[in-house]
């Protein structure tokens, strides 16, 4: 059984414990609240990241955190596509002249 200290009470140790593992059961209830209100914005956070999984500590913050981690997503995707357009537009083509034969200039 427990040890039980002389006023009937649970050590401090054991209170810490269960005040640990009560906290964690409603963390993840809150979690699994957080997934079945909002499929879509969950749909949408794993087609943005890089690897297809959520952010971690996303769903823990509700469904503020995940509307947050979407805005900084569409945000930095869209600032990437910005910069990648316009390092393609400004990369140095290489100055080549075509021409009719491969030997043009060589003497035979």
């Amino acid at each position: 059984m427990l040890m039980v200290e002389e006023n009937n009470t649970l050590p401090m140790d054991r209170k810490q414990v269960i005040r640990r593992k009560v906290m964690a059961i409603g963390k993840i209830s809150r979690v699994y609240s957080v997934l079945k209100e909002n499929p879509e914005m969950v749909n949408q956070l794993k087609t943005l990241s890089i690897n297809g999984k959520i952010p971690v500590g996303v769903l823990t913050q509700g469904e503020q955190g995940m509307r947050e981690a979407l805005t900084t997503y569409t945000k930095t995707k869209i600032t990437k596509e910005q910069k990648d357009s316009h390092t393609l537009y400004n990369h140095p083509t290489p100055n080549h002249k075509i021409t009719t034969s491969g030997r043009e200039g060589h003497s035979l």
